[in-house]
């Protein structure tokens, strides 16, 4: 495989800010020494750098950017450039510096990352970067419009009732009322567009169901509410790929209360692995049957949105019925989800290898459109009546 000076942006002004932060550091750890690295870390105010003193973990502990030797970056969407340009340059006359990039590997979660403004800014700059489109990633950082999407694919989701904080601030009783005529008690109560766990609860009345959404709406400006389903089994599955996706292994994520949460997921591990040291089961102690039918869903999900790259479909069991349901899916997963193809013989290295060579193939299709040709509309018309009107 060919070397590539790629880009691993992380950080960002998002509440999973820490979590990516370990993404980043184990993403760089994956990639080949054939591969030159350049990590861009953007802060909690949005500030972006660069330097090679943010690939050390020992930096973060007492994070201090001022003693670390770290430079000012941005990304231009000028597509002539396709460069990551340090804007300050050395000096006070001194003109921007370019630093090309032959692919980014996004490794953010949450808002302002995994939710297409970035990848929407990398398209625009024409610049290959790793993972699903704007399109797919908007999607899929928004629970509500998943279930849109999913629903209108023919695959199972839990019904919800979704509302926006202003909505909530002005018609709290009407909501309530909604919920309560819906669903039984109890009921999980979710920011729309977060991730790993952050500002979900249970609520099991109306009290507890009214201070949930108030602490969601801390953390976004629209909620969702759903059936708790109490006797359930969590089963998680990645997808790989782009025009022919695999599933790998299933697992089953253990946790000790109603939904596993953010502590459960990433500070569990021994020195803080991410999501690699969750508890967990790989494979998962289901049926043959059970398994299949969840990595068809799995792909199929993959499909509907129109992902590519690595991404992680959870699923919820309602053990009762034995009714499958698509909880979420993660289009930038932690630790990229490599524990569970690992087990399958697909090393991380080689899993951060295939999504490069990913990335670069899905810039190379998309060099193949025509964005400049059409029809000669403006010989047509007459600009200076049209100023008139």
């Amino acid at each position: 495989m060919t070397g590539y000076k790629v880009g691993v942006i992380f950080g960002g002004k998002s509440p999973e800010h820490e979590v990516s932060i370990v993404t980043a550091l184990q993403v760089i750890g994956f990639l080949s020494p054939r591969h030159d690295v350049v990590p861009i870390y953007i802060t909690k105010e949005g500030k972006w750098l660069t330097g090679d003193s943010l690939k050390d973990a020992k930096n973060y502990a007492n994070f201090n950017a001022g003693q670390m030797n770290l430079q000012s970056i941005a990304i231009t969407p000028d597509t002539s450039l396709k460069t990551v340009v340090n804007p300050l340059g050395d000096g006070l006359l001194a003109k921007p510096r370019q630093l090309k990039l032959d692919v980014i590997f996004p490794a953010l979660h949450g808002p302002h990352g995994e939710d297409g403004t970035l990848q929407g800014l990398l398209e625009l700059a024409d610049i290959p970067y790793v993972g699903s489109d704007f399109i797919a990633s908007s999607i899929c950082m928004d629970k509500v419009r998943t279930k849109y999407v999913l629903k209108g694919a023919g695959l199972p989701v839990i019904e919800c009732v979704n509302f926006s904080r202003a909505d909530w601030e002005t018609r709290e009783d009407a909501i309530v009322d909604e919920i309560t005529r819906k669903f039984h008690f109890p009921v999980v109560v979710k920011p729309a567009r977060l991730g790993s766990s952050i500002g979900i609860s249970v609520a099991n009345d109306i009290d507890e169901l009214k201070f949930s959404i108030s602490v969601a709406t801390h953390f976004d400006t629209r909620i969702l509410v759903e059936t708790c389903i109490s006797n359930k089994l969590e089963i998680n599955c990645s997808v790989l790929g782009d025009q022919n996706p695999q599933p790998s292994l299933c697992e089953q994520p253990l946790s000790s209360s109603s939904f596993l949460t953010f502590e459960e997921k990433y500070l569990q591990g021994k020195n803080t692995q991410g999501m690699e040291g969750a508890k967990r089961i790989i494979p998962a102690p289901i049926s043959e049957a059970l398994t299949a039918k969840i990595q068809d869903l799995a792909v199929r999900a993959f499909t509907a949105v129109g992902a590519r790259g690595v991404l992680r479909v959870d699923f919820i069991i309602d053990r009762d019925t034995d009714t499958v349901f698509i909880n979420e899916i993660n289009t930038i997963p932690g630790s990229i989800a490599y524990y569970l193809w690992k087990p399958s013989g697909l090393s991380p290295e080689q899993l951060v290898d295939k999504l490069l060579e990913i990335a670069v193939n899905a810039a190379r299709e998309k060099k193949k459109n025509n964005y400049s040709q059409g029809p000669s509309v403006l010989q047509k018309i007459d600009l200076l009546q049209l100023k008139k009107d």
